[in-house]
């Protein structure tokens, strides 16, 4: 099976600078990849051997969108696209302390901002074997009280990734969604216990994709098929918060 990393590929990673996108940079430019890492402060990357860093604020729909012909005017060719960054806001819309425009860059970069990064990037991604993975989570099916926004944001990237999947297909871009459980990240530093550690997590999300999954269900993720069809009002129950 050809897969985006069967060989030397380049790749566009988004959220490279900490948590699972650090681990997946390190792991690809370890595999002979090349990596395309965006995010806010890319360019304090040390520089690496297959190494391009790029800035830019995923919150700003146009810079995004900026960023995405770009990169397709530079690269005809373009292998993998990873949404990984993602930004998680612990705080109640009833709190006092809420921030209205903290949810809306919450909204941006954890969904607006995949979907203009795939729309951009279609045409050096359109050939047998490339792919688009995005970075999802079990909260999208057992939403916690706490991360409202987030958790929507989650699950409507599990949606968004099925229907681009058959959006995709006839142009032979795979779209995978990599489902994940709470994972060791400063995203999620004070919260919650028993978290997968990043490097486990950015691991499985290879395998993942070298075994040609459309959805990878990550460590205590891959209870998720079994929950929602056996058990789940305990489940809700649990990740209420």
């Amino acid at each position: 099976m050809t897969t985006p990393l069967s060989k030397s590929s380049l790749v566009v990673l988004t959220g490279a600078t900490s948590g699972i996108g650090s681990h997946l940079m390190s792991r690809l430019l370890a595999g002979g990849h090349r990596v395309i890492a965006v995010s806010r402060r890319a360019s304090a990357l040390d520089p690496r051997p297959g190494l391009d860093s790029v800035d830019c604020d995923l919150a700003d729909p146009r810079a995004v969108r900026a960023l995405a012909a770009e990169l397709a005017h530079r690269h005809p060719r373009i292998d993998l696209l990873v949404n990984n960054a993602a930004l998680q806001l612990g705080v109640p819309l009833t709190a006092p302390e809420f921030d209205p425009d903290a949810m809306v860059a919450e909204a941006q970069i954890n969904l607006v901002a995949p979907a203009l990064l795939a729309h951009g990037l279609i045409g050096p991604l359109e050939r047998a074997g490339a792919a688009i993975v995005n970075l999802s989570s079990g909260l999208a099916y057992f939403p916690k009280r706490d991360t409202a926004l987030y958790c929507a944001t989650k699950a409507g990237l599990h949606s968004f990734s099925q229907s681009l999947r058959y959006q995709l297909e006839p142009k032979g871009i795979r779209v995978i969604e990599a489902i994940l459980p709470l994972v060791a990240t400063p995203m999620t530093e004070g919260r919650g216990s028993g978290k997968m550690d990043a490097d486990a997590a950015a691991r499985a999300i290879l395998a993942g994709i070298a075994r040609g999954r459309d959805e990878i269900h990550i460590g205590k993720a891959r209870l998720l098929p079994l929950l929602m069809r056996v058990a789940p009002a305990l489940a809700r129950r649990m990740l209420r918060g």
